[in-house]
């Protein structure tokens, strides 16, 4: 789709669209339902068939025992003849009520499926599209349409309407049909008069129904644009939506007394003369639809039955006929005029899930190699940067520049630099998280790109500075695997430093973290997370082990011990320590520092120190006075 198609979609959801967008909206929203439950809709589809089938059945009962007690008939025949259809009709009902509650309970699968499709797509995306701006865009986008009304839920309601509406229509015309022949057949052409005003009636119902319907949607869905900013309406939704507030941001907010602050972008948003004109606009449009459709509909009630008494007056058809007449008229009626509102709704509903539609349909960017990677039980892999070059998607400003280096086998390296010196971005580039803008990078002489994805990313345990912790067994966030082996995983928590503390906890790694799934769970300090992070690393056995910074929230005592005792678990391995403080990097064979991102030093500590003119000697000196200072 055309990229200014995209922004008007999603700025605002009632702007104009060809049908022919609105049809292919539609279809593939419904493809994507009927793939995960083929069957959904069709049995839907009967439930719907009985419930219009009955109230027909009903009808015609009513006129067969009005006409029965004008032609004098004996009641045991009427009696007989009601009873065998009033239990043909409870009959139905049970049947379309124990598949309804069968199909209530796989919508509900269906709607927890398509709330996974999106973290199914992330999972296996390439972590560089994830973080592209056109990806978080869509991902924004997402979250807004899918929080206004029912989300996808209300497809299912809807769609059904327009089912129960198509049927609806059918039975009208089927049962009511002989309406045509004795209008015909009275040679009165008041009914028909009658008539085309109904259909004039029910297209302006319509039209005006549309109009004020659009008025609503415009408040419900549109939001500011970049002119707009002021108004802050999107901003004070998240805030009260949670997004915006949290309970650990509540300790803020109460000791620097922000409520006033918060106020201004929150509830003073909703007091603003901007947002009371859209609101009323909002109301207008809400009240003007559903007056539109009480009239509209009143009318079409009192115009069947008008034409039905004018034939009836005429003599053509019996009392009976007379009912079951203005019923299916009145029905038809209704019908057409509910399944146009509902498709209108449809079709918004539809537009709504377009953003998760483009989510779906982004393609990845980076080459996925073909070769395996030899399997080395002596861990003898050997990387090499060659004259790397990378800026972030979306950014002029490159983040590592024109960068070489070689990591020889069992090196301790340590990277250190100020932040945004490009320390991280040359982990995330060695793990593949992104490929170079210029340059390569090799893996014993062999360009990674050419390597098999998956089998790439075991040469690595990386621990990031943002690492993540599940909600689920501590063995389970070490081994990150529903299987693991126990021992291996006390072992690893053990020499990460959290021994003591996992002996304190009643079901040791079994553990919960926090209590999402048990109430039991115990919820970690940032140290304690840091440290299972660390475990975890160490549970892979990785070649390779990267640790970006994630010991920043130790003091330097306990970060001292942590690196010394994780150096002597890596042992042979290759490892790559980043981190701020310099002298938890001592004991590394070689240190690398980055400025502004380029590798402006390489050597040991002795020798980077004695460059009273370098960056090392700058960066050394300044926390070495801190320290002595403390």
């Amino acid at each position: 789709m055309r990229k200014g198609m995209r922004q008007r979609m999603g700025t605002d959801l009632t702007s104009k669209l060809p049908l022919r967008e609105h049809i292919k909206n539609m279809k593939k929203i419904l493809k994507i339902v009927t793939d995960m439950d083929q069957g959904y809709f069709f049995f839907t589809s009967l439930v719907h068939i009985i419930n219009v089938i009955v109230p027909y059945i009903q009808l015609m009962l009513s006129a067969y025992i009005l006409d029965s007690i004008v032609a004098g008939s004996e009641f045991r025949q009427v009696f007989a003849v009601s009873a065998a259809v009033l239990t043909g009709i409870l009959v139905l009902n049970f049947t379309a009520s124990s598949v309804w509650n069968r199909m209530e309970v796989r919508r509900e699968r269906i709607y927890s499926l398509y709330s996974c499709i999106t973290q199914t797509k992330m999972l296996d995306m390439d972590f560089s599209r994830i973080d592209s701006p056109e990806a978080k865009e869509l991902q924004d986008r997402m979250w807004r349409d899918n929080n206004w009304g029912a989300g996808i839920n209300s497809l299912f309601w809807q769609f059904n309407a327009i089912l129960f509406g198509c049927f609806n229509i059918i039975g009208a015309v089927v049962v009511g049909a002989p309406v045509v022949g004795y209008m015909l057949h009275s040679g009165q052409y008041y009914p028909l008069l009658v008539l085309v005003l109904l259909i004039i009636l029910t297209a302006a119902g319509m039209k005006a129904g549309l109009y004020y319907r659009k008025r609503h949607h415009s408040y419900m869905f549109t939001w500011p644009g970049e002119d707009e900013k002021e108004d802050m309406s999107d901003f004070s939704w998240e805030f009260a939506s949670g997004r915006g507030y949290h309970y650990k941001n509540g300790k803020d907010v109460r000791i620097y007394h922000s409520y006033d602050l918060l106020k201004r972008w929150s509830v003073d948003v909703y007091r603003n003369k901007k947002y009371r004109r859209r609101l009323r606009d909002g109301a207008v449009g809400l009240a003007g639809s559903s007056a539109a459709a009480s009239m509209v509909h009143s009318a079409l009630e009192g115009g069947a039955y008008l034409m039905v008494a004018m034939i009836a007056l005429a003599g053509t058809v019996s009392v009976g006929n007379v009912v079951r007449l203005a019923g299916c008229l009145k029905n038809l009626f209704t019908a057409v005029f509910d399944l146009i509102q509902e498709t209108a709704e449809f079709a918004l509903t539809a537009r709504k899930q377009i953003s998760t539609l483009e989510f779906l349909q982004l393609s990845d960017e980076m080459y996925k190699g073909k070769l395996p990677v030899e399997k080395r039980s002596d861990n003898e892999y050997q990387i090499e940067f060659r004259k790397v070059s990378f800026r972030y998607p979306g950014s002029r400003q490159y983040a590592l520049r024109d960068f070489s280096m070689k990591l020889r086998i069992g090196e301790k390296l340590a990277i250190v630099g100020m932040n945004g010196s490009g320390k991280t971005t040359m982990i995330k580039l060695l793990c593949r998280l992104y490929d170079p803008d210029e340059g390569e990078i090799l893996l014993n002489g062999v360009d990674i790109r050419k390597f098999r994805m998956d089998e790439y990313s075991r040469l690595f345990s990386v621990v990031f500075q943002d690492f993540v912790l599940f909600p689920y067994m501590l063995a389970q966030n070490v081994a990150v695997d529903v299987e693991y082996d126990r021992e291996l995983v006390r072992k690893c928590l053990r020499d990460a430093g959290l021994g003591e503390r996992l002996n304190e906890w009643e079901r040791g790694e079994e553990t919960y973290l926090n209590k999402e799934f048990d109430d039991s769970g115990v919820e970690v300090s940032g140290g304690e997370g840091q440290k299972i992070a660390i475990a975890r690393a160490v549970y892979k056995d990785a070649p390779f082990i990267l640790l970006d910074e994630p010991t920043a929230a130790l003091d330097p005592l306990a970060e001292y011990e942590i690196y010394s005792n994780f150096d002597k678990i890596v042992g042979t391995k290759t490892a790559i320590y980043i981190s701020h403080r310099l002298s938890s990097c001592r004991f590394c064979e070689k240190i690398a520092v980055f400025h502004q991102g380029r590798l402006v030093q390489y050597g040991t500590h002795d020798e980077l120190a004695g460059d009273t003119e370098g960056k090392y000697y700058e960066l050394w000196n300044a926390q070495a006075s801190y320290y002595q200072n403390e």
